[in-house]
């Protein structure tokens, strides 16, 4: 069957000159190669056929590509004009649409604009092929410019909006303002564009996550918006682990109905750890803890599973932020401003009835345990982790359970005898004079003091700290910086038991004190004793 293709004799000596490129190609010098490529180009014309010939079966489309890999410049340029009014259709095959590909790496900025400005009036067709729209998000991402991107982007907004663009109004923003009276056929149009695009093989496409964005930041129009929401709802699990992808899952939580929410957690249930550890997947969880009233439901479907991983969730940089969004939520300390603000968008949605504060309490009440009780089970590792000690400071500060086994885990740490500069068989030095532990301590007595005034409850962590070790370990502390400026913090603190108690104990242990009078913080707290 083969023998019988017109292209046969010409394939079968093509890819013997491939072969000597492919397999000898870190042998072969620069010119070498470039003789080979020659060698084929000539053996096509000499046939009376076009390179596109060679496009669209699996072993002679490789050869191809070669040649672009391996060919120079004029050489490529002529490949290039040989199939550049076949790129859309190369797009749809899958072995030419590898050559398309390798056009766009090896081509120069004149060929790659020729090749973007092939998709123009396509993109939606090469979309709704899986094979196409692979090349179209490899454009997209890698080699489009932003001209190029929005005009790719712009082709997913409707058959309407098409119509109505024009000098005037090349952006979406201006097609709305100008065309008022037909805003609701526009963003219906644009929706009915998106739908066919929501298929497993298609939607993972960033591009498309772009267009989905779009269409959510521009749609103000509550039942074109919920008709999307609708058909979106099960596949948001693919798509949230991008930026753009994300945003949508924000916007669809937020304006979702109670149902459409339940369709989407239970959706993400299964990829709990993997969307927990991402970028921008953990930033779904937050705004799911912000906005969903069925905190039993949510604690079933993803604090559960949060707190079986919690030790994966714990070692990761986005795994810990959302233990620390369960624990204080929106913590200025911990979240920074354009995060609190992007998530307080959705405080105003129509669906949620209870309010959030309500909310983060029923979750945090519901996490809190499991919470404390891993960080008593790894004090150690925990407390020296540069990364990890944080979450010390959270729970023991903001945890809505019973803190004290943490409290007491960190304070035996701490009422170890202490010899400055000595380390153990890990090579740590104690909790004290370590850079994390030392933070870990001294933080936790500051915000203790800072939030007297608020709470008398607060200064638990303090207090115990003051009544269970005893003055000389406190004393000995005073034989390094880092362990005088704990006990300067406790001295300080507002909290009069915890202050009138250590003054009491240091001031029995003042010639300790006095001994240590050459560190320098060790001084300062005599002077404040004096």
């Amino acid at each position: 069957r083969k023998k019988q293709s017109p292209n046969y004799e010409l394939s079968c000596q093509a890819k013997k000159i491939w072969e000597k490129l492919r397999i000898q190609k870190q042998q072969l010098s620069k010119e070498e190669k470039h003789e080979l490529v020659e060698q084929l180009m000539k053996l096509v014309q000499e046939n009376d056929k076009s390179l596109i010939n060679l496009a669209y079966a699996h072993d002679t489309s490789r050869v191809l590509q070669t040649c672009l890999k391996q060919g120079n410049k004029e050489q490529r340029h002529q490949i290039f004009v040989d199939i550049k009014t076949h790129i859309v259709e190369m797009c749809k095959n899958s072995y030419a649409k590898n050559i398309v590909w390798k056009l766009l790496k090896y081509g120069t900025p004149e060929e790659r604009e020729i090749v973007m400005s092939s998709f123009k009036g396509t993109v939606m067709k090469l979309m709704r092929r899986a094979k196409s729209a692979s090349v179209v998000e490899y454009a997209y991402n890698n080699y489009a410019t932003a001209p190029q991107r929005l005009a790719i982007v712009q082709e997913f907004y409707g058959r309407v909006f098409t119509m109505l663009c024009n000098s005037d109004a090349s952006n979406f923003t201006d097609v709305l303002a100008q065309n008022d009276e037909k805003k609701s056929t526009i963003l219906s149009s644009f929706k009915d564009s998106l739908v066919p695009l929501i298929t497993k093989e298609v939607i993972v496409h960033t591009v498309v996550h772009k267009a989905l964005f779009d269409f959510f930041q521009y749609c103000d129009d509550a039942t074109v918006r919920s008709e999307m929401i609708e058909t979106l709802r099960d596949s948001l699990a693919h798509i949230l682990h991008t930026h753009d992808g994300a945003h949508v899952t924000l916007h669809c939580l937020w304006y979702g109905t109670k149902k459409d929410r339940k369709v989407i957690v239970k959706s993400m249930k299964e990829f709990v750890l993997k969307i927990a550890c991402e970028e921008y997947g953990h930033m779904t969880l937050l705004a799911a803890f912000d906005c969903i009233d069925d905190t039993v439901f949510l604690k079933k479907a993803l604090v559960q599973p949060i707190m079986k991983n919690i030790a994966t969730l714990a070692e990761n940089k986005f795994g810990r932020k959302v233990l620390i969004y369960l624990m204080s939520p929106r913590n200025p300390s911990h979240f920074l401003p354009e995060i609190v603000k992007l998530l307080s968008t959705g405080d105003s949605n129509a669906t949620s009835k209870n309010t959030i504060f309500q909310l983060h309490y029923e979750l945090s009440e519901g996490a809190s345990p499991r919470i404390l009780e891993y960080l008593a089970e790894n004090i150690t590792p925990i407390i020296y982790d540069r990364s990890m000690f944080v979450l010390l400071q959270v729970a023991v500060l903001c945890c809505t359970g019973d803190t004290n086994t943490l409290i007491e885990a960190i304070l035996a740490q701490a009422g170890s005898e202490f010899s400055p500069g000595a380390t153990n068989e890990d090579g740590k030095m104690h909790v004290i004079e370590d850079p994390c532990g030392h933070m870990v301590m001294k933080k936790l007595i500051v915000a203790e003091s800072k939030r007297m005034t608020e709470n008398p409850e607060k200064g638990r962590f303090s207090r115990k700290l003051v009544t269970s070790i005893p003055a000389t370990s406190l004393s000995s502390w005073s034989s390094c910086n880092r362990g005088a400026q704990i006990l300067l913090a406790l001295v300080e603190s507002a909290d009069s038991e915890t202050s009138n108690k250590a003054k009491s104990l240091l001031q029995d242990s003042l010639a300790v004190l006095r001994a240590n009078v050459a560190v320098k913080s060790t001084k300062i707290l005599i002077d404040k004793l004096n």
